[in-house]
């Protein structure tokens, strides 16, 4: 498989995993722009925005939307990015479908500007800030019936 995030959801390379469930997955990126930055990929491969079907962009985008209020609701964030590429004159890298959640801890000097080498240390660091936060990700989905039957 040469998709690197169907890797990381299959075990097969290493990533630093925050949730996984409802048919999505929250993982850390490995090159962050700020601290904390986060892509929630459907755990299905679809290549972008545009071939994912509506109950896999729901799950998606709700999820996203969850993050983006723990940042700026709970953690203070300034500010937060929540964004999807479709396409590489877009700015796509890899061809599944994810949403990159951006938290701005101080304003922006260029959308991309800052990214770097994810280090282990701040990636644990990253990981215990949000997992205290990660259970309105499932009360966003009851709240709307998309949560799995268990």
């Amino acid at each position: 498989m040469e998709c690197v995030f169907c890797r990381i959801l299959q075990g097969l390379e290493e990533g630093y995993i925050l949730y996984r469930g409802n048919g999505v997955a929250v993982i850390l990126d490995k090159y962050p722009v700020s601290k904390g930055h986060l892509l929630v990929l459907s755990e299905e491969h679809h290549e972008g925005v545009q071939d994912a079907p509506p109950s896999v962009l729901a799950r998606v985008w709700i999820t996203a939307s969850a993050l983006a209020k723990v940042y700026r609701v709970e953690l203070k964030a300034p500010g937060v990015n929540v964004v999807a590429n479709s396409g590489g004159a877009a700015g796509q890298v890899i061809y599944h479908f994810h949403v990159h959640v951006i938290p701005r801890w101080e304003s922006m000097r260029g959308f991309w500007s800052g990214r770097r080498v994810l280090g282990g240390d701040e990636a644990r660091e990253v990981l215990e800030m949000l997992k205290p936060h990660i259970t309105i990700v499932e009360e966003y989905m009851e709240s709307l019936g998309l949560s799995e039957i268990l």
